[in-house]
């Protein structure tokens, strides 16, 4: 395959994306996380549940199909690749932080429902319809109307698939879509190229045949039950280890897909499917926090920037600032400068006007938000002494807004 076949697929350099996103010189910026601070849900989760089932004889329950295959095969995604993590900014493997966020993911995993969904006949219209049906995280629209009067510009960062997204920002009003940055998910423009190259039929079958072996396995190793209006259904341990080894087998020796940039440097994968899902350069971890930083340089610099976010993906974001909120989500709280825990996004314009009216230091800014807000929510000094119970509370408030299989 030549390489210009897949160049086209993957995302554009981390500079033409900030020229798209239009920041203007001067002022404050606010770089957030999407999914979480902004829109509730996780758009992959959501759509391999609304795509993926057995064709006949499958069982509608909680986990969904999808989900389960999602969660799994992140789970041996992150097991395959836990010998290369390293924390952010350390540099030494031994000194993790107790939350485990590192730069391992770097959003490779979101990319890896693209043969799923290839697969299941999903299209962009399809994608489209799921992410229109995301709900607003309560506050995130008020609070992005009051930014715009103090005069802050905002950018939304995401691993998500970001022309879905830009649909979403479209119609919401409160977010411009050209500074709604993420993820390629090139849907159409793979099958195409899967088909030109006469690999259509042959790669997709190895997905088909992955999914109807998991499809098996998981109603094989299941329990499921009625909880209320709700079905239920608890997939077994055993049934789980034998689902990560399918993933691996599909992944790794069918499509012959490389984890790291050394590996996939050295051994480019042996199908063109596998190419095209390598090709794609996700906004990951460490893309994440570059992106913020390169837009803040061209806004009012590095000491104007706050970031935002909920989840171990953000994390490096959030270290590199100098002022960070981690909001409902304790690997971000723990990555971040405050923490803070609300079911009301408009909580945190108390914290990002008082950071703006340069208000003191972190704690300054910690203790006035506390007297400002009183029980409306839960603000606190981040960083990796978080406490079992703060991080509880984290944990719950986030399964509260964003549902109970989030995977970040």
């Amino acid at each position: 395959m030549e390489t210009g076949d897949i160049g086209g697929l993957a995302a554009g350099s981390l500079g033409t994306m900030a020229d798209a996103a239009r920041i203007r010189p001067g002022g404050w910026l606010l770089a957030s996380d999407v999914e979480g601070p902004l829109f509730l849900g996780d758009f992959i989760a959501e759509a391999l549940s609304a795509c993926l089932a057995p064709a006949a004889g499958g069982i509608d329950a909680a986990p969904s199909y999808g989900q389960i295959l999602y969660a799994e095969g992140y789970a041996a995604f992150s097991a395959d690749t836990e010998a290369s993590r390293r924390p952010e900014g350390a540099g030494r493997r031994e000194t993790r932080p107790e939350g485990g966020y590192t730069l391992a993911q770097e959003g490779t995993d979101t990319i890896f429902a693209l043969p799923l969904l290839l697969a299941a006949g999903a299209d962009y219209a399809c994608l489209e319809r799921l992410a229109l049906g995301s709900r607003e995280t309560p506050g995130a629209a008020e609070m992005a109307r009051r930014l715009d009067q103090m005069g802050w510009q905002r950018a939304g960062i995401t691993t998500a698939p970001q022309q879905p997204y830009r649909a979403v920002a479209e119609r919401c009003g409160w977010l411009s879509p050209g500074r709604l940055l993420g993820s390629p998910f090139p849907l159409r423009e793979a099958e195409a190229l899967l088909r030109r190259l006469g690999r259509w039929d042959v790669e997709i079958a190895w997905v088909r045949a992955y999914l109807r072996d998991a499809y098996e396995l998981i109603d094989r190793e299941s329990e499921v039950w009625m909880d209320g209006s709700t079905r239920r259904r608890h997939f077994s341990d055993a049934g789980r280890k034998r689902l990560r080894q399918r993933f691996r087998r599909l992944y790794r020796e069918e499509l012959g897909i490389s984890y790291t940039h050394g590996e996939r440097a050295a051994r480019p994968a042996s199908t063109a499917l596998g190419r095209i899902v390598e090709a794609c350069a996700m906004v990951g971890d460490r893309a994440k926090a570059a992106l913020a930083m390169t837009l803040a340089r061209r806004a009012g610099g590095p000491d104007r920037l706050v970031t935002m976010g909920d989840g171990a993906n953000d994390a490096a974001m959030l270290r590199r600032a100098r002022w960070s909120i981690g909001v409902n989500g304790p690997d971000a709280a723990r990555a971040a400068r405050i923490g803070l825990i609300t079911d009301d996004m408009r909580h945190a314009l108390v914290l990002l006007r008082l950071i703006g009216e340069q208000a003191g230091g972190i704690d300054a800014v910690v203790g006035l938000a506390r007297e400002e807000l009183g029980g409306a929510a839960l603000v606190h000094l981040g960083g990796e002494g978080l406490t079992p119970e703060l991080a509880e509370r984290h944990r719950q408030m986030k399964r509260r807004l964003r549902g109970e299989f989030v995977t970040y």
